[in-house]
Protein backbone atom coordinates (compact mmCIF):
# COMPACT_ATOMS: atom_id res chain seq x y z
CA UNK A 1 0.00 0.00 0.00
CA UNK A 2 2.91 2.16 0.90
CA UNK A 3 4.84 1.51 -2.45
CA UNK A 4 1.13 2.09 -4.45
CA UNK A 5 1.11 5.65 -2.65
CA UNK A 6 4.77 6.54 -3.25
CA UNK A 7 4.81 5.50 -6.74
CA UNK A 8 1.61 7.13 -7.52
CA UNK A 9 3.00 10.64 -5.81
CA UNK A 10 6.36 9.90 -8.10
CA UNK A 11 4.23 9.51 -11.52
CA UNK A 12 2.46 12.92 -10.57
CA UNK A 13 5.28 14.82 -9.57
CA UNK A 14 7.14 13.07 -12.76
CA UNK A 15 4.10 14.10 -14.94
CA UNK A 16 3.56 17.61 -13.71
CA UNK A 17 7.39 18.56 -14.31
CA UNK A 18 7.12 17.09 -18.09
CA UNK A 19 3.78 19.65 -17.93
CA UNK A 20 5.73 22.60 -16.32
CA UNK A 21 9.04 21.69 -18.85
CA UNK A 22 6.36 21.57 -21.92
CA UNK A 23 4.96 25.23 -21.47
CA UNK A 24 7.35 28.01 -22.14
CA UNK A 25 5.57 31.48 -21.12
CA UNK A 26 6.33 34.83 -22.71
CA UNK A 27 9.78 35.92 -21.49
CA UNK A 28 9.34 38.70 -19.23
CA UNK A 29 10.05 42.34 -20.13
CA UNK A 30 10.40 45.35 -18.44
CA UNK A 31 10.26 48.62 -19.78
CA UNK A 32 10.89 52.74 -19.58
CA UNK A 33 10.23 54.00 -22.36
CA UNK A 34 6.50 54.86 -21.81
CA UNK A 35 5.85 58.43 -20.11
CA UNK A 36 7.28 61.74 -20.67
CA UNK A 37 10.63 62.43 -21.25
CA UNK A 38 11.27 63.38 -17.37
CA UNK A 39 9.29 60.39 -16.03
CA UNK A 40 11.98 58.27 -18.21
CA UNK A 41 14.52 60.01 -17.19
CA UNK A 42 13.76 59.67 -13.41
CA UNK A 43 13.11 56.33 -13.85
CA UNK A 44 16.32 54.90 -15.74
CA UNK A 45 18.77 57.66 -13.29
CA UNK A 46 17.05 55.93 -10.31
CA UNK A 47 17.76 52.45 -11.48
CA UNK A 48 21.44 53.24 -12.62
CA UNK A 49 22.17 55.03 -9.39
CA UNK A 50 21.78 51.83 -7.99
CA UNK A 51 25.42 50.34 -9.23
CA UNK A 52 26.74 53.79 -8.60
CA UNK A 53 26.22 57.70 -8.82
CA UNK A 54 25.95 58.63 -12.72
CA UNK A 55 28.84 60.91 -13.78
CA UNK A 56 26.37 63.26 -15.20
CA UNK A 57 22.77 64.10 -16.23
CA UNK A 58 20.99 62.64 -18.44
CA UNK A 59 18.62 64.75 -21.23
CA UNK A 60 16.63 61.36 -22.39
CA UNK A 61 16.67 57.73 -21.41
CA UNK A 62 15.21 54.65 -22.56
CA UNK A 63 15.29 51.15 -21.59
CA UNK A 64 14.14 47.35 -22.25
CA UNK A 65 15.03 44.40 -20.22
CA UNK A 66 14.22 41.02 -21.83
CA UNK A 67 14.19 37.48 -19.59
CA UNK A 68 15.14 34.10 -21.06
CA UNK A 69 13.96 31.17 -19.00
CA UNK A 70 10.86 31.29 -16.69
CA UNK A 71 13.32 30.38 -13.41
CA UNK A 72 11.34 27.26 -11.94
CA UNK A 73 13.76 24.79 -13.65
CA UNK A 74 16.78 26.62 -13.46
CA UNK A 75 17.77 30.45 -13.53
CA UNK A 76 16.73 32.82 -15.90
CA UNK A 77 19.26 35.16 -18.20
CA UNK A 78 18.75 38.76 -18.37
CA UNK A 79 19.59 41.05 -21.54
CA UNK A 80 19.26 45.00 -20.71
CA UNK A 81 19.41 47.33 -23.04
CA UNK A 82 19.51 51.35 -22.17
CA UNK A 83 19.85 54.62 -24.74
CA UNK A 84 20.85 57.19 -23.01
CA UNK A 85 21.42 61.00 -24.15
CA UNK A 86 23.54 63.28 -22.19
CA UNK A 87 25.35 66.81 -23.18
CA UNK A 88 27.78 66.34 -25.56
CA UNK A 89 29.49 68.73 -22.92
CA UNK A 90 29.70 65.85 -20.63
CA UNK A 91 30.80 63.08 -22.92
CA UNK A 92 34.95 63.81 -21.16
CA UNK A 93 33.23 63.09 -17.60
CA UNK A 94 31.56 60.03 -19.04
CA UNK A 95 34.79 58.57 -20.62
CA UNK A 96 36.26 59.28 -17.75
CA UNK A 97 34.00 57.31 -14.94
CA UNK A 98 34.50 54.66 -17.32
CA UNK A 99 37.15 51.73 -17.91
CA UNK A 100 37.64 50.83 -21.18
CA UNK A 101 35.81 47.51 -23.00
CA UNK A 102 37.70 44.49 -23.06
CA UNK A 103 38.49 43.56 -26.71
CA UNK A 104 36.16 40.86 -26.59
CA UNK A 105 33.06 43.06 -26.33
CA UNK A 106 33.34 44.23 -29.98
CA UNK A 107 31.48 42.32 -33.47
CA UNK A 108 33.20 40.55 -35.32
CA UNK A 109 30.17 39.41 -37.44
CA UNK A 110 26.38 40.05 -38.30
CA UNK A 111 25.40 37.73 -35.69
CA UNK A 112 27.33 39.32 -32.83
CA UNK A 113 25.34 42.68 -33.90
CA UNK A 114 21.94 40.89 -33.36
CA UNK A 115 22.82 39.54 -30.05
CA UNK A 116 23.65 42.64 -28.92
CA UNK A 117 19.92 44.42 -29.83
CA UNK A 118 16.65 43.74 -28.05
CA UNK A 119 14.14 40.98 -29.64
CA UNK A 120 11.78 43.36 -31.13
CA UNK A 121 13.63 46.46 -32.58
CA UNK A 122 13.39 49.41 -31.19
CA UNK A 123 13.86 53.14 -32.37
CA UNK A 124 16.10 54.61 -29.74
CA UNK A 125 18.52 51.10 -30.00
CA UNK A 126 21.90 52.08 -32.20
CA UNK A 127 21.70 50.20 -35.62
CA UNK A 128 24.41 48.24 -37.03
CA UNK A 129 25.88 51.01 -38.93
CA UNK A 130 26.77 53.01 -36.55
CA UNK A 131 27.46 50.16 -33.86
CA UNK A 132 31.31 50.78 -35.29
CA UNK A 133 31.39 53.98 -34.42
CA UNK A 134 31.24 53.93 -31.00
CA UNK A 135 33.59 54.28 -28.29
CA UNK A 136 33.28 51.38 -26.09
CA UNK A 137 33.71 50.82 -22.37
CA UNK A 138 32.92 48.37 -19.52
CA UNK A 139 29.25 48.48 -18.21
CA UNK A 140 30.01 47.26 -15.10
CA UNK A 141 30.33 50.66 -13.20
CA UNK A 142 26.36 51.55 -14.89
CA UNK A 143 24.79 48.14 -14.12
CA UNK A 144 26.63 46.39 -11.99
CA UNK A 145 26.85 43.27 -14.41
CA UNK A 146 30.13 41.96 -15.50
CA UNK A 147 28.85 41.44 -18.70
CA UNK A 148 28.36 43.97 -21.38
CA UNK A 149 29.28 47.06 -23.04
CA UNK A 150 28.58 50.69 -22.77
CA UNK A 151 29.37 52.18 -26.05
CA UNK A 152 29.65 56.33 -26.53
CA UNK A 153 28.69 57.92 -29.56
CA UNK A 154 30.32 61.61 -29.94
CA UNK A 155 27.04 63.06 -30.29
CA UNK A 156 25.74 62.34 -26.46
CA UNK A 157 23.81 59.22 -27.00
CA UNK A 158 25.36 56.59 -24.83
CA UNK A 159 23.79 52.71 -25.57
CA UNK A 160 24.45 50.20 -23.04
CA UNK A 161 24.00 46.24 -23.18
CA UNK A 162 24.33 44.40 -20.45
CA UNK A 163 23.51 40.47 -19.69
CA UNK A 164 23.82 37.86 -17.31
CA UNK A 165 24.83 34.16 -18.29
Amino acid sequence: MKTTIALSIALLTIAGLANAADTKPEPAKQEAKDGTRAERVAKITKQLSRAAKLPGPLLDAHFVEEQTGDGRLGPSDFKAFYALTVAPADIPTWRAALSKSKTWNHFSNDEDIKRAAPKKAQPWWVNGADLGKLEFYSSHSLTGRANGWAGIAPDGRIFIYAFTM
